[in-house]
């Protein structure tokens, strides 16, 4: 890969924020304490139609009988997968795009038939708002019924429980109106001063989980959604003067990637993104768990992935930094699910948040000889991030070289 070429993915995933600082935990795990759990096992996966460009976020339905995947670069566009039988989830339609736009995020709205995608170094950006059963669209023959003027739209989420979408801005978040999804509004710019990289709604907390990639700010902030339409801040974790990441295994506080909760616990794991050198890993902070609060969030865990290493290699480019991730608490057990590129999609035990450790993984490898993938980055697996179905308990992992995978993740002791 030239140098040119990796500048570009850097500035395309928003891999590129350092601050420097303070002090940080260490990950250090408290073998005499409980045994770890967290187990996972593959049931379906489909390389899908495979046009080349590289497969990007995933998203599950409310219900758990549909998969959204992104796509990295065109002719891709958006895919709908059937996963109504976890074991052969099928594609039921590829929406393409126009050439060189990326649809790097895909997000179900809560009314059936209705999804969206984020769209970025296009020449109209902002998101499109697809119709595949609402109204005149189907499943096998969706319809765009709006672009949202949202300029250049990494990642989005739409609010479970109302007609509200958020987008990543470059100067804070924006909030739109989508009661009306085919005359969709903007309702309010929330301006932080700094790069938002993503955003994941916690209904259940009234809050938005922000991650600040760079521009001014770097760091996590909690916006309060109580008013859906009306975000206001409730509190912010700043990752300057903090350190940098020195050694694989203690915590740096840079490139702030990606953000979101704990369901039962008052908990909010942070994502650090970095392309080369020593790789980002996973922050644990406390919201109200213990001593921290929303408005004053406190840093009590930090992990790598398992097997981390230095990336001083054009082709390691991404290859052992963490990605994107959710939570599934299961009685005592929370488990962090996580694609974290060429880990696969790995499973950290964070039932001490404290002492988060990975316990499982799965190589998210499946038919690479058949896939054409993404020329941009290394060998699979590169798995983009997870997604949990509550109803049907399922994670979707997204690979941007083989597809989508179907998996069962449980609280047994790990191996």
């Amino acid at each position: 890969m030239t140098n040119n070429k990796r500048r570009t993915l850097l500035k395309l995933l928003g891999a590129a924020a350092t601050i420097g600082g303070t002090s940080a935990a260490s990950a250090k795990p408290d073998w005499a304490g409980p045994p770890k759990k967290g187990r996972i096992r593959k049931m379906g996966h489909s390389l899908l139609s495979d046009p080349g460009g590289g497969y990007a976020e995933e998203d599950i339905r409310a219900d758990g009988q549909y998969a959204l995947v992104g796509h990295f670069s065109s002719p891709g566009g958006s895919f709908l997968v059937d996963i109504s039988n976890p074991t052969n989830p099928t594609e039921v339609h590829e929406f393409p795009t126009t050439d060189d736009v990326t649809h790097a995020d895909v997000e179900f709205d809560r009314r059936n038939g209705l999804y969206y995608r984020g769209r970025e170094n296009g020449e109209e950006n902002g998101v499109d708002v697809i119709d595949y059963g609402y109204g005149e669209g189907t499943p096998e023959n969706p319809v765009q019924i709006d672009r949202i003027p949202a300029g250049s739209t990494h990642n989005v989420d739409a609010h479970p429980e109302g007609d509200v979408l958020y987008t990543t801005e470059h100067d804070g978040v924006g909030v739109w109106n989508t009661s009306d999804p085919s005359n969709v509004e903007e309702a309010a710019m929330v301006h932080i001063g700094g790069d938002c990289h993503d955003i994941v709604v916690d209904a259940g907390r009234d809050l938005l989980h922000c991650a600040f990639i760079g521009g001014g700010f770097t760091g996590y902030v909690a916006l309060d959604i109580s008013d859906p339409l009306s975000p206001t801040e409730a509190g912010r974790f700043d990752y300057a003067g903090r350190p940098n990441y020195t050694e694989i295994g203690t915590a740096g506080f840079e490139s702030c990637h990606y953000a979101s909760h704990d369901p039962e616990r008052d908990l909010v794991i942070l994502g650090d993104e970095i392309g080369f050198g020593i790789p980002g890993g996973k922050h644990i902070l406390d919201i109200g768990w213990g001593d921290g609060s929303v408005e004053n969030p406190q840093h009590i865990g930090f992990t790598h992935s398992p097997n981390a290493q230095v990336m001083d290699e054009n082709e390691e480019l991404f290859d052992w930094t963490t990605h994107n991730h959710t939570v599934i608490s299961k009685g005592s057990n929370s488990l962090l699910v996580s694609g974290d590129y060429h880990e696969g999609t790995v499973v950290y035990d964070i039932s001490d948040p404290t002492d988060p450790t990975p316990t499982d993984q799965y190589r998210t490898d499946d038919k690479a000889d058949q896939a054409d993938g993404a020329g941009f980055v290394g060998e699979p697996p590169m798995a983009w991030g997870a997604d949990y179905s509550e109803e049907r308990d399922l994670v979707v992992t997204s690979d941007m070289q083989t597809g989508l995978y179907v998996f069962k993740v449980t609280p047994a002791r790990s191996k």
